[in-house]
């Protein structure tokens, strides 16, 4: 659906005219801004955003979320002040989030429903998702840019029988605690081999029987552009408050 080759491109691309522009905050709307934000900093996004690229073959005859994200690209050229967020907030229903209402939300909910919405959006004029064969799916503009997979390898300690699944992930989610201080030790951390015993036994096929084994969380594939999210837990008054945090790593130059 998407060459990767004019991926590759636009991470080679040169933006100009676009300077660093403030976003109003439309009550509580912090969450959303620092989501908007990254997202408009992403250069290949931004690229396919200016050029206008869904809406020459969008056929969508209601509210569009790409089409508003070209708009709002557009407006981040134009010389001035801040910038108002208020219509992609005004149409939170319509990427199937139900944040907003002048609370305090999380981030990282509100980056899930934007990317999701943004990969429906690439594939509504295929008919929808579930007109679309999986490998297609994966072709899209967003997949391409945000798409990666886990791997989870469980041994175990009885037969030493080893079993492997994968997980197609859009971001990636680092706990903060004990001795992490940087990315490098989250991303260590998250990788570090999980012995699994006592309540948390693993039920093992070949030994048909609850047994010990040892666990171990891998990155199969890395995205394109690597977005972490760092959660760490606060305690405040006898409760803990989960915070989220993230930021978006173009890992191309890796590949």
């Amino acid at each position: 659906l998407f060459h990767y080759e004019d991926l590759v491109k636009f991470f080679q691309y040169e933006v100009r005219g676009i300077s660093p522009r403030g976003l109003f905050n439309c009550g509580n709307s912090c969450y959303a801004n620092a989501v908007l934000q990254c997202l408009m900093c992403t250069k290949p996004l931004m690229i396919h955003l200016l050029l206008r690229l869904h809406s020459k073959d969008c056929c969508s005859k209601n509210w569009c979320l790409m089409c508003e994200l070209e708009q709002y690209a557009s407006t981040l050229r134009e010389s001035g002040g801040p910038v108002s967020p208020s219509r992609i907030l005004s149409n939170l229903r319509n990427i199937g989030c139900r944040l907003g209402g002048g609370s305090q939300e999380d981030a990282h909910e509100f980056l899930r429903h934007l990317v999701m919405s943004m990969q429906a959006a690439c594939l509504d004029g295929l008919g929808g998702e579930k007109q679309v064969e999986q490998s297609l799916q994966e072709t899209t503009l967003i997949q391409q840019m945000f798409g990666g997979r886990l791997k989870s390898k469980v041994k175990c300690l009885r037969c030493h029988h080893e079993s492997e699944r994968y997980e197609n992930i859009m971001d990636l989610t680092l706990e903060i605690h004990g001795w992490v201080e940087s990315l490098q030790d989250a991303l260590t951390q998250f990788t570090a081999p999980e012995d699994l015993d006592g309540d948390n036994m693993y039920k093992c096929g070949r030994c048909c029987a609850y047994v010990k084994a040892r666990k171990q969380l891998s990155v199969h594939e890395v995205p394109n552009i690597l977005t972490v999210v760092l959660k760490r837990f606060q305690e405040s008054m006898a409760r803990l408050t989960n915070v989220s945090l993230f930021l978006i790593c173009w890992t191309w130059f890796l590949l």
